[in-house]
């Protein structure tokens, strides 16, 4: 076990503790880089302002004559490598048993952290900065205060290699298969050519070096980019400038929406190359290796059901149902909702699902509305929402009031105005709420996109929605 795997045992330990999901703001990170510089672990210090006036953090701490830059949410909207480098730097400012690997990644490497470039996409939790340019494709123009910045500090720190932390959609899978791509990454090309030079080669070895790392951890589940080249983009510009540049991507895992376990990855991945780095041994990887990484494929669906038997138009066939939940942000900026919808309705030849259902004795079925007062509904309870689907009812409406329209948050059953379900079949775009049924039984529930097993006991979705 090398020494990262032995670090891998007591992450917990090192977990920043007041990170506990994706939204995190601007004021959480400032309050987290003093923590670090009363400690003494690190020296701060501010390297520009975004538009509505929050400060830019640069972090450096060790004293090696490696210089690496790694910087994280240049799209507000994508943290949880931002989650992974506090944890990082707990884990550096600790004093136990692996104060060895410590002392190798300190002595020999120089850290320079952006944890937050652009936090008023943070804020907002949305991709582009405040101008509504996204600062990813700013590299030439530098417009964006938050480019400026960060190219500056590139300018003047020169280091040998930097990281690019982002999040990509969950929808990506490693290769044309069922795996989904947890983590992908990328030595981007530095010219139309795709050339590859010493610098490209140090961040394509280190890569390997971390792919191998994380294949004990998500066995099938790393990918990589295409390597076109893009001039308006940091990854490519700083190949361009001498800079050894990895891009990471967190994608998608399994039961994981907050992203808690990709952010472990996240950690175990970048203290393996920290290590790697200071020892210098990602020199001994073969490039042949990385076209083995298969490519980033976009083909999986949250829920995907195959052969299930729909009346449409007159019609009775059998087909399959791809379906997607987007995100709905909270009115506080600092939750989700989420919105089920079929997005595809026919042949799903190589694409795969999260939730993968074999509906080949199942019918698509419309759920009944149950009518009845707004004090019986509040009353229900999961059980008896449960005991209600399985007779056939998705939606209920008041008898004696109005319902809301919006996402509905801890319940199972739909609210509506209206005294039929106006959802009668499948259809490209529409909400995913309906039943699959064998011979007129319900057998799964569909709400909202996500999947109820009646033969089970009570799951809660994290919403379902009033119409």
């Amino acid at each position: 076990m090398n020494s990262a795997d032995l670090v891998w045992e007591h992450y917990d330990r090192y977990k920043e503790p007041m990170i506990t999901n994706r939204f995190f703001k601007h004021t959480d990170v400032v309050n987290l880089i003093q923590k670090h510089t009363t400690s003494k672990l690190l020296i701060a210090d501010q390297i520009g302002q975004s538009l509505k006036g929050r400060s830019i953090n640069h972090l450096k701490l060790g004293t090696g004559k490696t210089k690496i830059l790694l910087w994280s949410q240049m799209h507000g909207d994508e943290s949880t490598a931002t989650m992974a480098l506090f944890d990082l730097l707990n884990f550096l400012a600790a004093d136990d048993k692996h104060n060895d690997l410590r002392k190798l990644i300190l002595g020999n490497l120089e850290l320079n952290i952006v944890p937050m470039l652009n936090p008023d996409g943070a804020q907002q939790w949305k991709r582009r900065n405040d101008l509504e340019i996204d600062v990813n494709r700013d590299a030439r123009y530098l417009v964006t205060p938050e480019g400026q910045a960060l190219m500056d500090l590139a300018k003047e720190l020169k280091p040998e290699i930097g990281f690019n932390l982002h999040d990509q959609s969950t929808l990506y899978a490693a290769g044309p298969t069922s795996n989904t791509a947890t983590l992908s990454f990328l030595a981007p090309a530095y010219d139309y050519p795709k050339s590859m030079n010493e610098v490209r080669k140090r961040a394509t070895q280190l890569i390997l070096m971390m792919n191998t790392a994380l294949q004990t951890k998500v066995p099938g589940k790393v990918a990589k980019y295409d390597d076109a080249f893009d001039p308006r983009c940091f990854g490519d510009t700083f190949q361009g400038m001498g800079i050894s540049t990895i891009l990471i991507e967190s994608g998608g895992y399994y039961a994981d929406p907050e992203k808690q376990y990709i952010r472990k990855l996240n950690f175990y991945a970048l203290l393996n190359a920290f290590e790697s780095i200071a020892k210098k041994t990602y020199a001994n990887r073969n490039l042949e290796d990385y076209q083995t990484i298969p490519e980033n494929s976009r083909s999986l669906y949250d829920v995907l059901i195959r052969n299930v038997s729909i009346k449409k138009e007159g019609i009775t066939f059998r087909t399959n149902l791809g379906i997607v939940r987007s995100q709905i942000k909270g009115p506080d900026l600092a939750s989700m909702a989420y919105n089920g919808r079929i997005e595809e309705l026919g042949d799903v030849e190589r694409t795969y699902g999260y939730d993968e259902i074999e509906a080949s004795r199942l019918t698509f079925t419309p759920g009944n509305v149950k009518q009845m007062s707004k004090r019986d509904w509040e009353a229900l309870s999961p059980q008896q929402e449960l005991d209600l689907i399985k007779l056939g009812y998705l939606f209920v409406k008041w008898t004696d009031a109005a319902s809301p329209a919006g996402p509905l948050p801890s319940r199972l059953l739909n609210l509506t105005n209206k005294e039929t379900n106006t959802i009668q079949s499948a259809s490209i775009g529409q909400q995913a709420q309906f039943l699959l049924s064998r011979d007129g039984k319900p057998v799964f529930a569909l709400l909202n996109g996500y999947v109820l097993d009646l033969s089970k006991e009570v799951i809660p979705v994290p919403n379902v929605f009033g119409y």
